[in-house]
């Protein structure tokens, strides 16, 4: 499976957006910055980890998760757990990892590159 993405399936934007109750229209151009939301982190979280998601649903949470990390962060709002959880998570499934370091970091899409460079490492602090 190739490790370039460009952002997520409209089926899967729907299944998250149910998922997690998102106030999505449907006509989100950027859906993961539009929709990102820090007070869902841990929601997210947990979803990713116990949910029956499909590879394309885990890589729309993790394009989410990822964008409400960075809201997060710039509120001064992140805590060292949500970061440990999402290293532990990702670090778990080498191809939703893949995709997150293709989309955030060798597209360039991350306004918080330091951080978004350590999640999507594949380390994981024990």
């Amino acid at each position: 499976m190739s490790n370039k993405f460009y952002g997520v399936t409209r089926e899967a934007e729907k299944t998250i957006n149910l998922l997690l109750n998102l106030p999505a229209s449907g006509d989100e151009q950027d859906w993961e910055i539009e929709l990102a939301d820090p007070s869902k982190i841990d929601q997210m979280l947990d979803a990713f980890e116990s949910e029956g998601l499909n590879f394309e649903c885990k890589s729309a949470l993790a394009l989410l998760l990822i964008s409400s990390i960075q809201d997060a962060e710039e509120a001064g709002a992140l805590s060292a757990d949500q970061i440990r959880r999402t290293m532990q998570l990702l670090s778990k499934d080498g191809e939703v990892l893949s995709r997150m370091r293709f989309y955030w970091i060798e597209l360039k899409m991350a306004s918080k590159v330091r951080l978004l460079d350590n999640i999507t490492s594949g380390k994981t602090e024990k």
